[in-house]
């Protein structure tokens, strides 16, 4: 008999196949054109989210005009109305306005629509969410105007979240009931020369147990090509022991890493990537290995690796921070080797596959599988676990571990709040979004993908909300239970150990 979480498992993934199956065209299409699905499932999800949601404006969003009150909201239809005769007219000129400190260039080599081509709905509604998701403006608009008999100018107006928000130092509070409560501080520059870089110094603590610090530099377009390049370098410690004098565990770590990345297609809608990294680490462990005379015994040892990586990545969202429509699947194999030290080489790989299916404005169903699999001579303090803020949310046992993790997610995202607006006197414009969701998670681990079959799989649930602002990208507040123990909160600025 197949065991009942076995039997949810399954379920989840047959309907991941379902989901997945139309076509991302006609997805947006139904986005578009129909306000609520129709469906059985989708219908009833949809009624409850506006049942609860908030009234219309919230749901819909839209931004302050410089004529309202703080935190009105305009419709953004009304935005797309003005755009409809212009539709299926040939852009002859694009005008950026707004942009203060943002080059023109970001702003252009970021949309889909183009000088030269015809003014497409569904690519213009794609551009105005994939700007905002950017991080780097409170609002962003479009409007056209005819130029002539099939001819047309396109504006695009966007409004830039203020420097103070962009360029100055935060605090940062993480919270897992696995593992407690984080704190430290980000200073991240945004927008970094008004060229789309991001530089970011970031520190944090978990009292008594470890501590972190890391730099880190972006560039989408590096020296001007569609390549993005991103350069790290951190470290690590532990500060205290674990209560088993016997167990391997990583006392320090400094590393630095390098990655580039090369388009293998032309597309800004359906991004196809070839990612690689290449990085350096010193690290202070205890091992248990055995001496000369073949006795085990744990001791500190240093060791330098060198891991070298690949990943092949395919994007379609239409955003980047909260996404409502698209796809995301990335293939990744990661190779480590010491190089002094103790002999050690194992390899990391990885299969990570997202689909959001919208149900709605500003609603959608988000499937996510994630599959890992650790080979070689792994240590056994990256033997993988269950449960934290980026799995099986609400699980605990820390005596299951594995080098084998498979982890499905079915998940609801709807708009709560925004986008709201609000100018705040001698600062800018602040922007202010919620969304409320929903999430089942199963997953399982072993020590070999051939035993799948046979392992239990372990499922939660919870809810949550995420709240986008200038301060942080993202935050996320959930609660999770698998319903046997109390409920689990998490609270994540997107950072971790």
């Amino acid at each position: 008999m197949i065991p009942l979480a076995r039997k949810r498992f399954l379920a989840l993934l047959f309907s991941a196949l379902v989901a997945g199956a139309p076509r991302e065209a006609r997805a947006g299409e139904r986005a578009r054109t129909e306000p609520r699905d129709t469906s059985a499932a989708g219908g009833i999800l949809s009624r409850a989210a506006a049942r609860f949601s908030w009234p219309d404006w919230a749901r819909h969003g839209g931004g302050a005009r410089d004529d309202e009150p703080a935190g009105a909201a305009a419709d953004p239809d009304t935005e797309w109305k003005n755009l409809e005769p212009c539709y299926g007219c040939a852009i002859d000129s694009i005008v950026v306005t707004g942009n203060e400190h943002t080059k023109e260039i970001v702003i252009l080599r970021e949309m889909a629509t183009k000088q030269g081509a015809v003014l497409d709905e569904r690519l213009i509604r794609r551009d105005s969410a994939y700007l905002h998701g950017l991080g780097y403006f409170a609002e962003v608009s479009m409007a056209a105007e005819q130029r002539g008999a099939g001819r047309c100018r396109l504006r695009v107006s966007i409004v830039e979240r203020p420097a103070v928000f962009m360029r100055v130092p935060y605090p940062v509070v993480n919270y897992d009931f696995q593992r407690g409560l984080s704190y430290g501080a980000t200073w991240k520059i945004k927008n970094f020369r008004g060229l789309g870089e991001d530089l970011a110094l970031s520190g944090l603590t978990r009292k008594d147990r470890e501590e972190g610090v890391s730099f880190s530099w972006s560039d989408p377009w590096f020296l001007g090509r569609r390549a993005p390049f991103r350069f790290d370098t951190y470290g690590y410690r532990r500060l205290g022991d674990p209560a088993d004098v016997d167990e391997e565990y990583l006392k320090q770590l400094v590393g630095t890493s390098g990655g580039f990345g090369l388009p293998l297609t032309q597309s800004l809608v359906k991004q196809l990537w070839l990612k690689t990294n290449l990085s350096f680490e010193r690290r202070k462990t205890k091992l248990t290995l055995a001496d000369a005379s073949g006795d085990y015994s744990g001791q500190f040892y240093f060791q330098n690796f060198v891991s070298v990586g690949a990943e092949l990545e395919y994007d379609s969202r239409d955003n980047r921070i909260a996404p409502f429509n698209g796809m995301f699947h990335r293939i990744r194999v990661r190779r480590f080797s010491s190089v002094s030290g103790p002999e050690q080489r194992y390899v990391f790989y990885g299969l990570s596959d997202y689909f959001y299916v919208p149900t709605g404005e500003y609603r959608s169903f988000i499937l996510g599988v994630d599959g890992d699999i650790r080979e070689g001579d792994t240590p056994t303090y990256l033997d993988m676990k269950l449960g934290g803020v980026r799995d099986i949310r609400g699980f605990r046992d820390d005596e299951l571990r594995g080098t084998v993790k498979l982890v499905a997610t079915l998940q609801y995202r709807a708009r709560l709040v925004g986008t709201r607006v609000f100018r705040i006197p001698k600062i800018g414009k602040f922007d202010f979004t919620m969304n409320w969701v929903a999430f089942i998670d199963n997953g399982a681990l072993m020590d070999d993908i051939r035993d799948a079959g046979g392992e239990r799989f372990y499922s939660t649930g919870g809810l949550g909300v995420e709240i986008i602002s200038p301060f942080r990208d993202l935050i996320r507040l959930e609660m999770a239970t698998d319903g046997k123990n109390s409920p689990a909160f998490y609270m994540t600025a997107g950072t971790d150990f």
